[in-house]
């Protein structure tokens, strides 16, 4: 799953499998206090995320929901997909990490993960 959807994503395999790493530890059924799910524990517009308000709207209104998302090739095709845009817009992986992490870590999500990828080159 994870090098199919790097060919489709464009993004190396092993960066995937990194952020999966970090972010469940490689379990599927993974769901975190804040209510990020699944592998990649991507925030779905259900659940514990349906609370948090960004502006006047709900902030993952246009996310998949957690039986979505506790699918593990679509979570892999939806978290890697969004990860690409991200670097793509940022400029490079480390922005990117910074951006799809834990708002609270900032970059030293950034470099956990790209340290993990490291090792697997």
């Amino acid at each position: 799953m994870i090098e199919s959807t790097a060919f489709e994503t464009g993004l190396d395999a092993d960066l995937i499998a990194a952020v999966i790493l970090q972010e469940s530890g490689g379990d599927p059924l993974a769901y975190s206090t804040s209510g990020a799910v699944g592998l990649m524990q991507v925030m779905a517009r259900d659940g514990l995320a349906s609370d948090f308000i960004c502006g006047n709207t709900p902030c993952f209104i246009n996310r998949p929901t957690i039986d979505e998302l506790l699918n593990p090739s679509f979570n892999i095709k939806f978290g890697s997909g969004y990860l690409a845009d991200l670097i793509r817009k940022k400029g490079g992986e480390r922005e990117a990490l910074f951006s799809y992490g834990p708002m609270d870590m900032g970059y030293a999500y950034a470099d956990i993960v790209l340290t993990i990828y490291e090792k697997y080159q």
